[in-house]
């Protein structure tokens, strides 16, 4: 019997990274738009990966579709053939032959022997029913009686909601990063939100990730499993779990599939910005060569930042961490020749403005001297790369502006610069992946 998907799993297989939006799903699952028909139970609609969406559908297979949806839930697990009156009283799937009860699984056929006792058969059969149901570990009445307040994986979502909350107000993370954590619980709310959290095993967190892992976004898997890690931690914490359920698990690693930026390749999109775009590009693609830093700091460096014959710079994603760079002015980057100090002064121009990147003219809403959006800085500079006519290497996505960076402290390595303290690194190791070329570049073995 295939897996049966929810309608969001069901969506995201068939339309892809647009898929309808889950009150549009629940409706075309009433309407009989999909057909197969979905089944419903609880609360949520099951479908095989095999359905596809229907225009109409005809008012028979309507009025069937409602009837059977009105049925109870356990007529929908019994045979399809009316019960005899002999085994009417009993469970669900429960069999009694010439006083020997046997229960049989819905989902493969298989019966299993229970004995003779009617009161072990009955209990044991519903149980196997709940698990079959996937009630077993959902919230009931029992464990309201035993625990008191919910301790549902929902429940505990809408805690966990608010203690990023506070992350964010307290300036512990950054308005992108709650958002991503937002959707990572929406998601998990809805695979498993009626699951008591305490009855959540490692197997149940491996199988969560295995989902992402085999729709090929390993980096996504990556990070569920560190928000996962979070939530389970901060649940332990408060005491609705004993044991993190995530620790053991693993994710298969994700490889870098974006391109390095050569020194040649920088040169070529460089001499496209110069002669076909506005002039802010080819200077912030210069700025970011001699100083190696990031994109929303680049756009927010103004003459208020240079005294003292240096350049100060506070960068934004790591403020919270009191990371402050000084860069003299006359740090000079000796494989194109340029220093800090000349650069600046390029971008200098009979404009007046607050920032050393800015628009050059009327643009839209811009006016002359505004800032330059970060996401603009990204668009032009992969226009003006794919105007290059370099070439990547097959399976790499070619290399975004980012990638100026590496550029940077690699070849400030080779030139004996501490590249850790220019792009304001906290440990030599995160250093060491922008030092990496990826086999972009040779290595010279130079004689002493």
């Amino acid at each position: 019997m295939d897996k049966l998907l929810t309608l969001p799993e069901w969506a995201e297989r068939v339309y892809g990274d647009n898929p309808p939006s889950l009150a549009t799903l629940r409706r075309w699952a009433r309407d009989c738009r999909i057909y197969p028909a979905p089944e419903r139970h609880g609360r949520s609609y099951y479908l095989p990966a095999s359905a596809r969406f229907r225009a109409e559908a005809s008012p028979t297979e309507t009025s069937d579709h409602l009837a059977r949806f009105e049925q109870p839930r356990t007529e929908a697990i019994a045979a399809g053939r009316p019960r005899s009156p002999r085994n009417k009283s009993l469970p669900a799937n429960l069999y009694e032959r010439s006083g020997y009860y046997s229960w049989r699984d819905p989902q493969t056929g298989r019966e299993h022997g229970l004995g003779r006792d009617r009161r072990s058969a009955v209990e044991q059969a519903i149980e196997a029913n709940l698990v079959v149901e996937g009630l077993q570990n959902k919230r009931r009445l029992v464990d309201r009686l035993t625990t008191g307040p919910n301790n549902s994986v929902g429940a505990f979502c809408d805690l966990y909601s608010g203690i990023i909350d506070s992350r964010k107000e307290a300036g512990r993370i950054k308005k992108a990063t709650h958002e991503h954590v937002s959707q990572r619980s929406r998601h998990l709310r809805t695979a498993l939100g009626e699951r008591r959290i305490d009855s959540i095993t490692t197997r149940d967190v491996a199988d969560y990730l295995t989902a992402w892992e085999e729709r090929g976004k390993l980096r996504m898997a990556q990070s569920v499993r560190a928000f996962l890690l979070d939530l389970f931690t901060v649940a332990k914490s408060k005491g609705w779990v004993t044991l993190n359920p995530v620790t053991d698990t693993k994710v298969a690693p994700a490889e870098v599939q974006r391109a390095r930026l050569t020194l040649d390749d920088f040169r070529a999109i460089h001499a496209v910005a110069v002669k076909d775009y506005a002039p802010w590009l080819a200077r912030v693609m210069e700025l970011a060569l001699v100083t190696g830093q990031r994109r929303e700091d680049l756009i927010a460096m103004g003459p208020r930042d240079v005294r003292d014959g240096k350049l100060w710079i506070v960068p934004k994603k790591t403020e919270r961490h009191s990371v402050r760079i000084c860069i003299p002015l006359e740090l000079r980057l000796q494989a194109v020749g340029w220093s800090v100090g000349e650069v600046i002064a390029r971008c200098r121009d009979n404009i007046l403005s607050r920032h050393f990147i800015h628009h050059n003219a009327h643009a839209g809403r811009a006016k002359p001297g505004d800032p330059i959006r970060r996401h603009t800085v990204s668009a032009w500079f992969a226009e003006a790369r794919d105007k290059s006519g370099r070439s990547w290497p097959a399976g790499n996505t070619p290399p975004s502006f980012h990638e100026i960076r590496s550029l940077a402290a690699r070849l400030y390595h080779e030139q004996g610069i501490n590249a850790q303290m220019l792009l304001g690194h906290k440990s030599p190791a995160m250093t060491a992946r922008y030092c990496d070329s990826r086999g972009s570049e040779w290595m010279e073995v130079k004689p002493t």
